[in-house]
């Protein structure tokens, strides 16, 4: 593995070079206000709006942006440094396959032309698809029959296929739904709840009860990542699901209780039937969804064997999403 790239400044130290694609997302955000709180690296970030970055509070002076996207060779080779670590955050959610591949090529090829260190791919447990198992690992096969989890997975491949060839390090991370305060996860729940049909909400309780709800708070995912950049051994290309599923309350019955709780709503009138998951599983095949097995839990025991350990519980992140939503508008983002 090539060295990681250091730069050296005042009184000796010595900060590692990151350049980030996708900063601007909901990961990428909250990953750059903890790489430049810790104040060890040099952060660039490739953008399609500089001029927007360069008002985002949290990117500020810290943060070196450089103009272009993905399809720009020469905004990538700017982007890039000989032995810096990647992250790749980047999704082109109005691209089809071919594009998402083809972008992703791009960066690959620019990774190894200049020399980088280490690639780091956020993709999605989402790739894992339609699985027998209740339990889902990274050596769970995948079956994906959606086209963003198809999509996705071939983006994993050509990353797998780059470390293989040792272009540079690699690693993977699988998060699951992602939640936290900016982000979009809960938010359907909570408006549904807020003002939509009393009973069609008590017959979705009735038919989700303990599905589980595979949520991961946002602080989880980027100290995974965090981790992954300090990791001092090779990676080669491996895959690591980052969730919350350890916590018997990850499940739709506890989420949706602390929602009503939050949003000072009262029960319902009615109490609640718990159906049988099998009839959730059939409704959600039928409506063609990637994951139909209510059961489903992702293991990410393989990136805490490894010493990672989740800074904030499903409680906490929950209460701190509550507290966010309680504040006026002025006082957020």
């Amino acid at each position: 593995m090539r060295n990681l790239e250091y730069i050296e400044i005042a009184k000796g130290r010595k900060m590692q070079v990151i350049a980030i694609t996708g900063a601007s997302g909901f990961i990428g955000k909250q990953l750059v206000t903890e790489l430049v709180r810790t104040g060890e690296y040099e952060v660039r970030a490739l953008s399609r709006n500089r001029q927007r970055d360069l008002t985002e509070s949290r990117f500020a002076s810290a943060v070196e942006i450089i103009a272009g996207d993905l399809n720009d060779t020469e905004a990538l080779r700017k982007l890039l440094k000989p032995g810096c670590t990647v992250i790749n955050l980047a999704y082109l959610w109005d691209g089809g396959e071919a594009e998402n591949l083809a972008v992703m090529g791009n960066l690959v090829d620019a990774c190894r032309d200049v020399g980088v260190g280490r690639l780091i791919h956020c993709s999605t447990a989402a790739v894992a698809g339609r699985v027998r198992e209740d339990r889902v690992t990274e050596e769970t096969p995948c079956n994906p029959v959606s086209q963003y989890g198809h999509t996705k997975l071939k983006i994993e491949q050509v990353v797998v296929k780059a470390a293989a060839h040792h272009y540079f390090d690699a690693a993977i991370v699988r998060p699951t739904a992602v939640f936290g305060a900016e982000g979009e996860q809960l938010k359907k729940l909570a408006n549904d709840l807020k003002m939509g049909s009393h009973w069609l909400n008590y017959a979705r309780s009735c038919l989700f009860g303990t599905r589980r709800m595979n949520l991961v708070h946002i602080d989880n995912v980027v100290a995974a990542v965090v981790f992954l950049i300090r990791y001092p051994n090779p990676l080669k290309g491996e895959v690591f699901i980052v969730s919350g599923d350890d916590d018997p309350d990850n499940n739709f019955a506890y989420i949706e209780r602390f929602t009503l709780r939050v949003l000072g709503l009262g029960g319902y009138r009615l109490p609640r039937i718990s159906l049988p998951l099998w009839i959730l599983a059939a409704l959600l095949a039928v409506r063609g969804r990637n994951n139909i097995n209510p059961r489903c839990v992702y293991d990410s025991g393989k990136l805490r064997r490894l010493g990672y350990k989740p800074p904030i519980s499903l409680a906490a992140g929950l209460d701190e999403y509550a507290r966010y939503h309680r504040l006026p508008d002025s006082m957020k983002g």
